[in-house]
Order: structure tokens, then sequence, then C-alpha cells
């Protein structure tokens, strides 16, 4: 066998400790593990209710551990928000967040709010940016989260809410994705006043139906102030994410999927209109499924906003 001749030998080591040192450093920025991974919980599989002491005094939520959670073992973060005169509850049971045949790997928050923070209808004096602040970071020490793949979804009230958490530079830098259904945005009605992300892109999916009472598709006056038109929302978010073109396909008769190529990445933004569908979580016997559709937006991404390979 021919020997190497001795001056190889440090250049094929250099090459070597650069390979090891990139993939070390690609697992460190995909998968940073939290402080809770020292954790050990007894009930994975299971949904469990916590409270602590956060703004707005004593809050409330709900979290299921997926059966695959175990210490050391870093899984992903979705906070998912209910809409007004919901409860975490009742939203674990519409959206089936909590059902490992959609969600197998991300471990799910329920908060509790009355009326999340945005429209004139809510608590005044109650941020629940500082409350998702204070309940992400609590989870992250008690429980092995993946700090690169955490994520936010809503309906109505609370989907416009994890709006406002995406235009917020403090707030919303933990977030690697955002997926809001039906939602009220009340605080992102025109321009950028109300609204600076803490990075562009940032990977966001909504879903709307055309008949929505509540939170109408073409905007106009809701309960709480103001509504942005879909449309219009969606074109701000298409801006602040350098996107360049946009493709509709039809899921089905009723349901349009359009993607956009944002920062030369496609499918960054993408919104789903529902012809004739109300104001319900879409779900199993709708028009679409939609739960299943959002956790697979959201898995694809990490923080900064690379896709997940």
């Amino acid at each position: 066998m021919a020997l190497l001749a001795p001056r190889c030998i440090p250049i094929l080591t250099l090459l070597l400790l650069l390979d090891l040192f990139a993939a070390a450093k690609a697992a460190t920025v995909q998968h940073p593990r939290s402080k809770g991974c020292t954790v050990s919980h007894d009930w994975k599989g299971q949904t469990r209710e916590f409270s602590f002491q956060s703004s707005g005094g004593m809050r409330s939520y709900r979290i299921h551990l997926p059966s695959s959670y175990a210490v050391n073992k870093a899984l992903p973060l979705l906070v998912a928000y209910h809409g007004s005169g919901n409860n975490p509850a009742k939203f674990e049971v519409e959206t089936r967040f909590s059902d490992e045949g959609i969600n197998p790997h991300v471990i799910t928050l329920y908060p509790a709010g009355g009326n999340w923070q945005g429209p004139t209808y809510a608590e005044p004096g109650v941020s629940d940016l500082v409350f998702t602040t204070d309940l992400v970071n609590r989870i992250k020490d008690n429980y092995c989260v993946d700090q690169s793949r955490v994520y936010a979804t809503g309906h109505s009230n609370g989907a416009g809410f994890t709006g406002t958490l995406a235009c917020s530079p403090e707030h919303a830098r933990q977030f690697a994705a955002f997926a809001p259904v039906s939602g009220a945005f009340y605080t992102d009605v025109n321009g950028d006043q109300n609204c600076l992300p803490p990075r562009s892109p940032l990977p966001m999916f909504e879903a709307h139906g055309t008949a929505d009472p509540i939170i109408p598709y073409a905007g106009g006056k809701g309960r709480g102030g103001p509504l942005p038109s879909i449309p219009d929302w969606l074109s701000r978010w298409a801006r602040r994410n350098q996107c360049t073109t946009s493709s509709t396909k039809l899921l089905s008769n009723a349901v349009h999927d359009t993607e956009w190529k944002c920062a030369g990445v496609d499918g960054l933004l993408r919104h789903i209109k529902i012809d004739g569908h109300n104001h319900s979580w879409p779900g199993k016997n709708s028009e679409i499924d939609i739960s299943p559709v959002v956790i697979g937006f959201l898995s694809q991404f990490h923080t900064p906003w690379t896709l997940v390979v």
C-alpha cells in the first residue's frame, strides 16, 4: 500500500478538522437544547395544566408532551392561542394538535387568555407579549426543547395575536415561524408602524374562509377596531419577506393554496383561501383539515428562518 507523503498529512488533517467543525456547528445551530433537557417527566403522551405569575396575574396553560418525549431529546415547541370566548381545553380538542396522528413530535402549549392583546376589547394593562416570553422561557427551563424550532399558531383573536407577536422586534425573536388561522389582525391594518419583525424573511402561513362573518376576508369594521383585508395583509408580509413571485394551485374546487418565493426560497409565505368557509377552525369535516397543514408548514423551519433538512 502506498504511503502518503509527509507534507500531505497536515492538509488532510486540516480538512478533516474543518469538516468536523462544520458538522458540529450545524448541529449546534439546528438543535440547540434548552436547560430543561436535564429534567425528567413521567407523564409523556398526556396533557397537564399549570399556572404561574406573569403579566395579568396568575396565568394558566395546558401542555401536551408527545409519547416520543425523552430527557436529552430536544423537541420542537408549538404555542397555540385560542380565540376570544374559547379556552385551552376546547381549543386542544378543536385543533387536535395533541393527536399524535397529526402532531407526533412537537410539544404543544395551549395558553389561557380572556381576550388576547391587540383589539380594543382586550384587557387594559395586560401584556400577552410579556406573558408569551415568560411562558416560553418557563417551558425551556423545565422541558427539553429545540430552541431553534419554536412556533406559534392561533385562531381568530388568538391568530391576530400571533400576528402582533410576529411584529414585535423583542418578543418574536424566539420563534421560527407563525401560522395564524382566521386571523383578526387589529394591530397590522396598514403600513409598518406597528410591525417591526425581528428579522426578514420570517415564515408566515395564514388560512381564511371567504364567508367568515366575524373576521371578513375583505376586511372592514371588526368588534375590536378596523380590520385589514386578507389580501392587503398578505401583500405587506410579501414585502416584508422580500417575496418576488407567487403561484396558486387548487387543492379542491374550494381551496386555493398560494405560495410565495421570498428571499430566493419557495414557500416562506403561504396562504390558503377557503371558498365559502365560515369562522370555525377548519377541521376534518371542512373543505380542508387545516391542522396537519399547519404542522407541516411550521415543521419546515428553524431560526433564523432556514428550511430544516
